[in-house]
């Protein structure tokens, strides 16, 4: 197998016959390897370090109702960080659709001794609309996506995006100071386009799907991604023990937020979603007998659907929270 070194300092790298771009581990280079890829339009985020991320921990466990009755028997268990690429780029569409819609249409109607009522009825309507907009996407570049809190932390990016250095003008000081482990990047810049333009039809065509009842006609074309960018976001995992089990918070690593958390269930936690349950079933029986007599159905629809997300919580017998 032919030896990989970086192309600035000479380290030895592992690479692997998957590897796109590989990071020096030591001086922090993006080495090109294999596929299309451009290392200037490579860009990190630089991270808190370890001991701010176990603060925003404990900071989370004194905010979290559940959790402040059980930080005594709390024992974080390991706090590891990682960088994850995603890529990120701007797309514009153009084209139009046609879509069928039924509204609900009403009007007064006067008898002939002058009492007034309202008469509703559903009609069906025809809109046709010209697409033009841009929009920003972003997704990971591995095929892969398993890892806990890898898909929140890009709706988080969205609303607080961190301020991004290129990689190629890192020192290896400053790198010394953010490394964390960098995962590895499947798919390259070539593939990244690719998905970006089926991704913007798809978000574009999913919005009129939700708004119509219908769709007569779609042509939607996507341009060339533009400010392609292959983005390094880190994120850290606090895994803690209680009882016999180990959960785990994600944070983003740039300003210490906790994305994504799975969390023990307290008694108290437990009682309120079999009071759920309970009242589900109180609920869904109250509308089995309004069906019996002729009213809505959706009494019992309520109740089922509280009894069945309290019962499922209950059995899950762990909490998510994003």
């Amino acid at each position: 197998m032919q030896a990989f070194k970086c192309e600035r300092c000479g380290a030895p790298l592992e690479v692997s016959p998957e590897t796109i771009i590989a990071i020096c581990p030591y001086c922090g280079y993006p080495n090109h390897i294999s596929g299309s890829i451009d290392t200037e339009h490579i860009y990190i985020a630089p991270s808190l370090k370890k001991d701010a991320i176990y603060q925003a921990f404990m900071k989370r466990v004194e905010k979290d109702m559940d959790l402040r009755r059980l930080k005594d028997d709390i024992q974080v268990v390991e706090i590891e960080g990682h960088y994850v690429p995603y890529w990120r780029g701007r797309v514009s569409l153009t084209g139009e659709v046609k879509y069928m819609k039924r509204e609900t249409e009403c009007h007064t109607v006067t008898d002939s001794e002058g009492n007034t009522r309202e008469e509703c009825h559903t009609v069906e309507r025809h809109y046709h609309e010209f697409i033009d907009r841009t929009m920003y996407l972003m997704g990971s570049a591995r095929r892969q996506v398993t890892d806990f809190g890898i898909n929140d932390i890009i709706e988080h990016y969205k609303k607080n995006s961190p301020k991004l250095k290129p990689l190629k003008d890192l020192n290896e000081d400053e790198w010394q100071k953010i490394k964390l482990e960098i995962l590895n990047t499947e798919i390259d810049e070539q593939q990244a386009k690719m998905l970006m333009k089926e991704d913007a039809v798809d978000v574009v065509r999913e919005e009129y799907k939700a708004k119509s009842d219908e769709i007569e006609y779609f042509r939607c074309e996507p341009s060339e991604p533009e400010d392609v960018r292959l983005v390094l976001l880190p994120i850290w995992t606090v895994y803690y023990k209680y009882g016999n089990s180990i959960f785990k918070v994600a944070f983003s690593g740039w300003d210490g937020k906790d994305v994504a958390a799975t969390e023990p269930m307290t008694a108290l936690r437990r009682a309120m979603y079999i009071g759920g349950i309970i009242m589900g079933i109180v609920i869904g029986g109250v509308g089995a007998a309004a069906i019996s007599s002729g009213a809505a159905i959706l009494p019992l629809i309520a109740g089922a659907g509280l009894a069945y997300y309290s019962g499922s919580k209950v059995l899950a017998g762990t909490r998510i929270e994003r």
